[in-house]
């Protein structure tokens, strides 16, 4: 009787749980002895049965496994949970293709399923998800390159491939979040967050300069969205009560509230309101035709950066 294995994951996280799950069968002595797609049930448990003592030990790929269907549970005898042919079904991870769609609990129970590790909702345990895997990789990563990689990307598997990458790019020293910033991010990225940090922390020439850059390459109206976002939690952040319940409500990375909160007291918040209603009304002008364009922007970034203690613009 052959023995189920079922990868349920998604994207690249399935092509990389099945190449591993493969390799682990090769390791343990298990020869390639085909790939397919979908099928029947009756005739795939039937072909793979396993024979004598001396048998070779073989696995055999099923792509698209939800092809097959449901499984008969008159079948379900045919299963062990180890055997000398080891049956590979490739499953989705979403809800509707999922093994326990279309497999029984008690056969499920006698299978062997492999999941893509489930990316946490919230910032501080992404930070230490992201941690552990960078431990398990053997990448060294500073904790504000932990917290920048959080704030820049959210595909697990993209996470994966980066710390891989950085792992190559900074051996013998940790990885910092200028690093995290100049592998993962285009020209067109490193201007927006420095942008959005020199906003935040009053580096003037920084911003007209990331301003400049973005206005020979970009399009404004995309500009707005993550400027809009990290000012907005700004104004949260002065309010000034249950500042840690205000972030997590609004889903806010630790990075970019860390940055909003140095904004709120640099510029204060009715400073704050302003410069959101301005964004709000470039937004509207520039989807109506009737805007400055890049211009407005650095009025209303200049007006805002006018408004800090000490600044003489």
């Amino acid at each position: 009787m052959p023995a189920l294995l079922l990868i349920a994951a998604s994207g690249t996280a399935q092509r990389r749980l099945l190449e591993k799950s493969c390799a682990d069968l090769e390791k343990k002595g298990y020869a390639a002895a085909g790939k397919g797609e979908g099928g029947e049930w009756s005739s795939l448990l039937s072909d793979n049965m396993t024979g004598g003592l001396f048998d070779e030990k073989r696995y055999i790929i099923v792509e698209a496994a939800p092809l097959l269907g449901a499984f008969p549970e008159k079948l379900s005898f045919m299963v062990a949970p180890s055997a000398a042919v080891v049956l590979v079904l490739v499953y989705e991870s979403d809800v509707k293709s999922q093994p326990s769609k279309f497999i029984p609990k008690e056969v499920l129970a006698r299978c062997r399923t492999v999941k893509a590790a489930e990316f946490p909702r919230w910032p501080r345990e992404r930070q230490m998800w992201v941690a552990a895997l960078a431990k398990e990789l053997g990448v060294n990563v500073a904790p504000e390159g932990i917290a920048m990689i959080v704030e820049l990307l959210e595909d697990p598997e993209e996470i994966r491939a980066q710390l891989k990458s950085l792992g190559l790019l900074k051996k013998f020293s940790a990885v910092t979040a200028a690093d995290v910033e100049e592998l993962c991010l285009d020209d067109g990225g490193r201007n927006l967050l420095r942008l959005l940090d020199g906003l935040c922390t009053g580096e003037i020439a920084g911003v007209l300069k990331s301003l400049g850059a973005m206005s020979k390459a970009e399009d404004l109206i995309p500009a707005l969205v993550p400027l809009h976002n990290r000012m907005r939690l700004a104004w949260y952040a002065g309010l000034g009560r249950d500042a840690a319940a205000f972030a997590k409500a609004l889903g806010a990375k630790d990075y970019a509230w860390r940055m909003a909160a140095q904004a709120d007291r640099r510029y204060g918040h009715a400073a704050m309101t302003e410069f959101i209603s301005d964004l709000i009304r470039i937004n509207i002008e520039e989807r109506s035709g009737a805007g400055a364009g890049w211009r407005g922007l650095e009025a209303a970034v200049i007006k805002l950066m006018g408004k800090a203690p000490g600044a003489r613009i």
